[in-house]
């Protein structure tokens, strides 16, 4: 079975790792790739970190008028079809 490289250890595949949203045949590829390859898993761990310390930032709440015009932008599209 073919291993993944680095290159193709894209964000979006890490991201999906870590929200445990990959197939599970491409998280046992992500998984052998990076149990050989320490500069992924450095990777990896600073990507996670990043994650942790963004979710801890404070929420800006959202104005009543931006509610207003996001709630009625996505009736219309759904409206769309």
């Amino acid at each position: 079975m073919r291993h993944p490289t680095c290159r193709e250890v894209s964000l979006s595949s890490l991201s999906e790792y870590l929200d445990a949203t990959l197939s599970p045949e491409v998280t046992a590829e992500l998984e052998r790739h990076l149990a050989g390859c320490k500069l992924c898993v450095a990777y990896l761990n600073t990507y996670k970190k990043s994650r942790e310390l963004a979710g801890q930032t404070f929420p800006l709440a959202m104005p009543e008028e931006m509610k207003a015009h996001l709630r009625q932008f996505l009736l219309e599209q759904l409206a769309k079809g």
